[in-house]
């Protein structure tokens, strides 16, 4: 190249010997690359630890509550994590394992799962699909739907299949059991109770006649119904016989975590935890299996171009 005078302008000078340096740099920044570790699974976290960390609700009876002298975890949660917990043993090749139970309730759940505090937590969880969490459900191990604790004499004169005018009804607040009553009964006034202990006091207001009903999902107002002593089938009914809606409950799990949803659900689906729930709930499991009988029945789409019931929006506590 020459420059505007017309002399030639010096060339850049070659340095054979940084080549191979440069590919020798080059190699050795490749080999610093650290590639990026895979997390663990919830199996083998738990193989790893030898531990099973697991939530459970101290509130729900028949599911989670504290009994005896030494206020003991109790209920079907708990019989439900043994058996989980000799499923995981058994798959792990016979590996012994401690269970930790943290207590859950109904404002902390989703976030003991969501943020690896435990691997499932167990209790009255409505499955749902639009929770912006890594999170997702068991298959259902419980169905039930909402219903009314109402004074025995009001029978004849509560009319679930009319619009409740002016009917104070008592539901636990912020719940989607709150929400289906209001969309489906505009005209009633509802009153919403709050706190750990809501469907005590609930349920404590409408024995001291303060509301004329107490909504709640049907099983959980037969467990407020047992602690308080409550003589239902006398004084006190569950109305209407069957739910108004349907809903399964599940248990909580991790989000992508295929492996360990499978093995739970070997457990939900497996007859020992029909044994389970027999057990527990004694002569209303019939009832309770007519009730399972009546929303599978809903949930069949009367025609393929028609929507089930179940498909339109319902809601009982999340």
């Amino acid at each position: 190249m020459s420059n505007s005078s017309g002399s030639r302008l010096p060339q850049p000078k070659s340095f054979p010997i940084l080549r191979p340096l440069l590919t020798l740099s080059a190699w050795a920044l490749q080999s610093l690359v650290v590639p990026p570790v895979q997390a663990e699974t919830v199996l083998e976290s738990i193989k790893s630890t030898g531990l099973l960390e697991v939530a459970i609700r101290d509130d729900s009876v028949p599911f989670g509550f504290r009994d005896g002298p030494a206020n003991q975890w109790t209920g079907i949660c708990v019989d439900f994590i043994q058996a989980l917990q000799a499923e995981v043993s058994a798959t792990l090749g016979g590996q012994p394992l401690l269970v930790k139970f943290y207590q859950s309730s109904l404002f902390n759940r989703y976030n003991l799962v969501a943020e690896k505090v435990v691997v499932v937590e167990c209790g009255p969880n409505t499955i749902r699909r639009d929770l912006p969490l890594p999170i997702t459900f068991s298959r259902p191990f419980f169905v039930t739907g909402t219903q009314f604790l109402i004074p025995a004499d009001r029978l004849g004169s509560f009319d679930s299949d009319g619009d409740l005018r002016g009917e104070r009804i008592g539901v636990l607040g912020g719940t989607s059991n709150s929400e289906f009553l209001a969309a489906r009964y505009p005209e009633a006034e509802l009153i919403n109770f709050q706190g750990f202990t809501a469907r005590r006091l609930g349920v404590e207001a409408l024995m001291q006649g303060r509301i004329d009903a107490f909504a709640g999902d049907g099983i959980l107002l037969f467990g407020e119904a047992l602690v308080l002593d409550i003589p239902l089938g006398r004084s006190y009914r569950l109305y209407p016989p069957y739910p108004l809606d349907c809903q399964g409950y599940g248990l909580i799990l991790p989000a992508d975590q295929p492996e360990w949803e499978n093995l739970v659900n070997r457990v939900v689906t497996s007859p020992n935890s029909r044994d389970i729930y027999r057990r527990w709930l004694g002569p209303i499991f019939p009832a309770l299996e007519r009730i399972e009988q009546h929303c599978q029945a809903r949930q069949k789409p009367s025609s393929p171009k028609e929507p089930t019931e179940d498909e339109s929006p319902s809601g009982k506590e999340p």
